[in-house]
């Protein structure tokens, strides 16, 4: 069980609504165990199985529910 955590932007999640939508979205993945949206800088911090789920299936999962996100490079 390896979890990786990487931090994705998601510069349409204007309000509360989209955390609540992007949160629901993504812990209906049992191999996702945290999410954390930060509004201010669009941020969304995913913590996963990186055996079981990647960065695409995450993206896409967004994109599903109109989000569109791109993978922040760690510096």
């Amino acid at each position: 069980y390896m979890t990786k955590e990487d931090v994705f932007k998601v510069e349409d999640m204007a309000c509360n609504a989209c955390v609540n939508t992007i949160t629901k979205t993504l812990s209906n993945n049992e191999n996702i165990s945290n999410i954390s949206c930060n509004l201010e800088s669009k941020d969304v911090s995913v913590t996963y199985d990186e055996e079981k789920v990647d960065v695409e299936e995450i993206i896409s999962a967004l994109d599903n529910i109109g989000f569109s996100a791109t993978i922040k490079k760690k510096p």
